[in-house]
C-alpha cells in the first residue's frame, strides 16, 4: 500500500481532533461568536491546515535522519505546532477583526490551543507509530512514518 494513503488518513484523523480543539478554545475565549464566524473558522482551519499537515508529513517521511522515535515525535510536534499556531492566530485575527481585543484574544487562543494540541499531537504520533497502514515494508526497509 502506498505511504500517501497513510499520510492522507493520518492527516484526516489529526484534523478532526485539532479542529474540534480550535473551535472549542476559540468559542470559549472569544465568546459571542456567531455561527457564521465559527463556520468560517472551521472551514478555513480544516482546508488550510489539512494541506499544510500533508506536506509536513511528506517532509518528515522523506527526511533521512537517524533519530529515536520519541525524539522524532517531539520534534514533529514542535514544528507542526509552530506552523499550526501561527495559522490559527492569523485566521482568528482575520475572522474576528471587528471584535474588541482581537489581537489579545487571538494570542490567547493560539497559546491555549498550542499547549493542548502539543499533548494531543504527541499521543496521535504514538498511536500512528503502532499502526502499519501504508507501511507494508516498514520492518524490512527500516522506514519510519
Amino acid at each position: 500500500m502506498d505511504s500517501r494513503v497513510r499520510h492522507i488518513t493520518k492527516s484526516i484523523t489529526w484534523r478532526a481532533i485539532a479542529t474540534a480543539t480550535t473551535l472549542t478554545v476559540a468559542a470559549y475565549i472569544q465568546g459571542g461568536i456567531s455561527g457564521s464566524q465559527l463556520g468560517l473558522l472551521a472551514v478555513l482551519d480544516v482546508v488550510i491546515k489539512l494541506l499544510l499537515y500533508y506536506f509536513h508529513e511528506r517532509f518528515w517521511f522523506n527526511l533521512k535522519a537517524n533519530i529515536s522515535p520519541r525524539t522524532r515525535h517531539i520534534i514533529k510536534a514542535f514544528t507542526w505546532r509552530a506552523i499550526a499556531g501561527l495559522t490559527t492566530f492569523i485566521l482568528v485575527v482575520w475572522i474576528f477583526n471587528e471584535s474588541q481585543g482581537t489581537l489579545e484574544k487571538a494570542g490567547w487562543i493560539a497559546i491555549v490551543e498550542t499547549i493542548l494540541k502539543m499533548m494531543f499531537y504527541y499521543g496521535h504520533e504514538e498511536v500512528w507509530y503502532r499502526i502499519n497502514l501504508g507501511l507494508d515494508n516498514r520492518k524490512i526497509n527500516n522506514q519510519y512514518d
